[in-house]
């Protein structure tokens, strides 16, 4: 999923997931209900409840799945170091 906005907000229902792709650095965090993310060829499994956030860094595809009912993903890109500097200058 090719996401370019500077923040997106998925509602999931309960068992439904989402593949994401391409996040070289972003912010992960649920809105509301918890979220199950794991992340390919990371071992860890991270669990999110409702104000929770996790940063994701690497470009490794990333699975997002609502557990036990509904739950809202909200997505935010990080700056890179390049964009850092460039809105410093």
């Amino acid at each position: 999923m090719l996401i370019s906005t500077t923040s997106t907000r998925m509602h999931l229902e309960r068992g439904q997931s989402t593949r994401l792709s391409d996040l070289a650095a972003a912010r992960l965090t649920s809105a509301a209900g918890t979220l199950w993310v794991t992340i390919d060829n990371d071992p860890r499994d991270i669990v999110l409840e409702a104000g929770e956030g996790f940063d994701v860094s690497g470009g490794e595809p990333v699975l997002v799945c609502a557990l036990g009912g509904p739950a809202m993903l909200d997505l935010r890109p990080q700056p890179t170091l390049a964009q850092e500097l460039a809105e410093a200058l």
